[in-house]
């Protein structure tokens, strides 16, 4: 099967994606008129400062002509500043800073902006030992490494192994449609495309930062794979605007293919999955802790992340006009 972007109709269409996107933030708790852009909060600037502080330390910003810069780290501290500030001046202080500069790393292997080749064998220079072809992706495997050695030794491999299948997701966009939002999926493989995004997400380490390095992994591992739907789900529901107008490689649209719907309709449809996973990630960890501790780690975590892809001028939703803190809709 050929899954290809259907046209954005600017009528129907829009309003079935802003739909879909009022859905979640109401599923989250999000109220759209209240929320504040990260560069107009107090905390955002000094946070940010203190990621390039770390970056250029640490070395990972040596070399103009690199492909990681400083405008990722900047994109890593917006989302940071929303996602994981609340591990700051607590024990797992140090969680705030190292993975937003993960997520620094995330947005510049995601932008293609590392060689084929080298993202190609990432995967087996880590295995074997070897040195990284690119530079920047030798700083990734040492922060992650450094990131995953500072929670217990389940966790720490569930965040290696998550990294690692991000980077080879990325190499096989590429092998399959390069650049483009089309690639061939075989009638008879109808869970590959579900199957393979939550394999080669990043999702699985978003969600294990939520919480505090010093908490045993068993009190929060069977909320795990509820989790992950959660963060990939919504991750694919706030970016699907950008990815139609843009021809981007495209999840929506390989699962609406297999349900005869377009790209918007199955927006509604992974709304609902994304209600009853959210609600089964919060029945569990309030069971695992009464206190509402990891609870609330993870509802900061997941509504900084759409609160961020809400905003976030890479992510367009600002062109629909409906958070109070930019009317200037062009729909």
């Amino acid at each position: 099967m050929n899954v290809s972007l259907a046209p954005v109709n600017r009528v129907e269409d829009i309003e079935k994606i802003k739909k879909a996107i009022l859905d979640v933030l109401s599923i989250l708790e999000i109220d759209p008129r209240s929320i504040v852009p990260y560069e107009n909060t107090p905390t955002f600037e000094p946070f940010l400062t203190e990621c390039v502080k770390v970056a250029r330390d640490r070395g990972y910003l040596s070399e103009e002509n690199q492909p990681f810069q400083e405008k990722h780290v900047r994109i890593g501290a917006a989302v940071g500043h929303y996602t994981y500030l609340h591990h700051k001046n607590t024990a797992s202080h140090d969680v705030a800073v190292l993975s937003s500069l993960l997520m620094a790393f995330e947005y510049c292997v995601d932008d293609y902006c590392f060689e084929a080749k080298s993202i190609a064998e990432y995967g087996s220079c880590l295995a074997s030992g070897r040195p990284q072809l690119e530079k920047g992706l030798s700083d990734l495997a040492s922060l992650l490494a450094e990131l995953s050695d500072m929670y217990p030794p389940v966790t720490g491999d569930l965040l290696r192994i998550s990294h690692q299948a991000y980077v080879m997701g990325t190499h096989l966009e590429r092998e399959m449609c390069g650049l483009h939002a089309t690639w061939d999926v075989s009638h008879n493989a109808p869970l590959f495309p579900a199957v393979m995004r939550s394999t080669t997400s990043a999702a699985t380490s978003w969600y294990l930062l939520s919480f505090p390095c010093d908490v045993p992994v068993t009190r929060y591992l069977q909320g795990l794979p509820d989790g992950i739907c959660v963060h990939y789900t919504t991750a694919d529901i706030m970016s699907y605007y950008k990815e139609a107008i843009e021809g981007e490689f495209n999840h929506v649209e390989q699962i609406a293919q297999f349900h005869n719907m377009t790209g918007p309709d199955m927006l509604g449809e992974l709304v609902k999955n994304v209600r009853l996973n959210h609600e089964r990630v919060i029945k569990v960890l309030s069971a695992s802790d009464p206190s509402g501790e990891l609870v609330s780690c993870y509802k900061r975590t997941i509504v900084g992340f759409t609160v961020f892809q809400a905003l976030h001028p890479r992510y367009k939703l600002r062109d629909f006009g409906i958070f109070s803190c930019c009317r200037d809709s062009r729909l």
